[in-house]
């Protein structure tokens, strides 16, 4: 092995970030132009823990990185590169072993990740290494009416709570089943949005005085049990009346399952990228 392995907290945010730029340019999911401060951010908004994320150093210096978050006895691979010009020399497998027997050694019960579909190097490799496929994850997006903006819908049921109220309530899909990205523990780590609970279903969006589409954090069905799906789609459909005039996405982290269901008979059309959610026992 041609590199060694050092722990994150090590590192200065800054050389991590520089790194994090250089492994991600050109990345089929866009290019990411990180400093130290936004991946402070990034590392916070992924429930990521410097004191269990890894870097790769060869001779030319920091070369890779795996930033690993953890619940409980489950551990996520928040996010994982490698430099261009240190690829197809076994520094993403040598760091996806050792994050793996790292895992093993907190008696870890399962690693979870995701993955872009469209990324085939990053999905083989997962799959030699015994990561199975959990479904697929798909974005949506609901255009803007076109013509004069409308005025603001009522809001039905929908009444307003706080991110942590959001966080703390139970619901009938929890991580790991659920994808983190969507899941009430990343609620809590929003640094800004607002949170809706309808009847039986919570939804929670991005910020609407920010300019630019709404995006669509979460949603979820606040019962215990199977998941109520039409109070989660009278919970959506009430947003958008909310915000008529707005356009909404919903980024590559929601289970085919809530396109069928909820954004497709609300006029959300299916984005291009998708994501595998794959798991396996450390």
């Amino acid at each position: 092995m041609n590199f060694e392995i050092i722990p994150a907290h090590d590192l200065s945010l800054a050389a991590q970030a520089a790194t994090f730029t250089e492994a991600f340019d050109g990345y089929v999911g866009g290019s990411f132009a990180m400093d130290a401060a936004g991946l402070g951010r990034f590392i916070s908004l992924q429930g990521a823990h410097l004191c269990h994320s890894r870097f790769a150093r060869n001779a030319e210096g920091l070369c890779g990185f795996g930033y690993i978050g953890r619940i409980g006895e489950s551990s996520r691979l928040a996010g994982m590169g490698v430099v261009a010009s240190a690829r197809r020399g076994g520094v993403a497998r040598g760091l996806l072993l050792h994050l793996l027997e790292e895992a093993r050694a907190r008696h870890d019960r399962l690693m979870v990740l995701e993955v872009i579909e469209q990324n085939p190097p990053a999905c083989a490799l997962y799959r030699r290494e015994g990561f199975r496929e959990m479904g697929t994850l798909c974005g949506w997006r609901r255009p803007a009416p076109a013509g004069e903006p409308a005025k603001a819908g009522r809001s039905g049921a929908l009444e307003e709570i706080s991110l942590a109220a959001a966080s703390q309530l139970p619901t009938a899909q929890e991580f790991p089943e659920l994808p983190w990205a969507i899941c009430r523990h990343a609620v809590a780590k929003m640094a800004a949005g607002r949170a809706y609970s309808s009847g039986r279903a919570v939804v929670v969006i991005g910020d609407p005085a920010v300019a630019g589409p709404l995006r669509v954090h979460a949603l979820a069905s606040t019962e215990t049990g199977a998941p109520d799906w039409v109070a989660m789609k009278e919970a959506l459909a009430a947003m958008l009346a909310l915000h008529h005039a707005r356009e909404f996405f919903a980024p590559p982290v929601f289970p085919e399952e809530f396109g069928t269901k909820l954004f497709a008979p609300l006029g959300f059309a299916r984005e291009p990228l998708s994501q595998f959610l794959m798991q396996r026992e450390p």
